[in-house]
């Protein structure tokens, strides 16, 4: 079915009609079938929406970006925890890269696991939940690329994490992340 407005406007909607259309003031706009008999205009653009950047105004367009987490630090006392990402536009994350770090320096990213699962928003990403070393989305990682839930604002990504190895007081380990995807701009 179609939508057709007779003060200026032409067939907005499906074409597959066959059957006559009438406007406003009772006149006919358009007959037959696929659009034979109907003119279609295209609908006006203001100027400044065809500029390459108006004051305060983005055109849309999809670009790679990246998304921190929050920094963890886990210890002997709290070996468990979650760092947290939260987009503030359209965002669609790819790839993970995750590092663990004591305090020496010393990586731990072996001993650091994912643990239950990562959460964007209430959608679980994985197979299946179980404990995933963090080494498998490290920096220099080969083919780990994600297909993970779009996101947007007000919805977080979460990854648990646990340390396997619990460090002796006062020691620490700690945990940083960033998504790599496609946001919106």
């Amino acid at each position: 079915m179609s939508l057709v407005l007779g003060s200026g406007f032409d067939v907005v909607g499906d074409d597959e009609d066959d059957d006559d259309v009438m406007g406003e003031g009772n006149f006919v706009l358009g007959a037959g079938r696929r659009g034979r008999g109907r003119k279609k205009i295209k609908v006006p653009t203001p100027r400044w929406m065809n500029a390459t950047t108006s004051q305060g105004v983005s055109r849309p367009e999809e670009d790679m970006d990246f998304l921190p987490f929050s920094q963890l630090v886990l210890t002997a006392l709290l070996p468990t925890g979650f760092i947290v990402a939260s987009p503030q536009r359209p965002f669609r994350p790819e790839r993970l890269v995750l590092a663990a770090f004591r305090e020496t320096g010393a990586d731990a990213s072996v001993s650091t696991v994912i643990d239950p699962a990562i959460y964007v928003g209430a959608v679980q990403v994985g197979a299946a939940q179980g404990a995933t070393p963090i080494g498998t989305f490290s920096a220099t990682a080969f083919g780990v690329r994600l297909t993970m839930p779009a996101t947007g604002q007000g919805t977080d990504i979460k990854i648990f994490l646990r340390n396997s190895a619990i460090p002796v007081a006062p020691a620490t380990v700690t945990v940083t992340g960033v998504l790599i995807g496609r946001a919106m701009r």
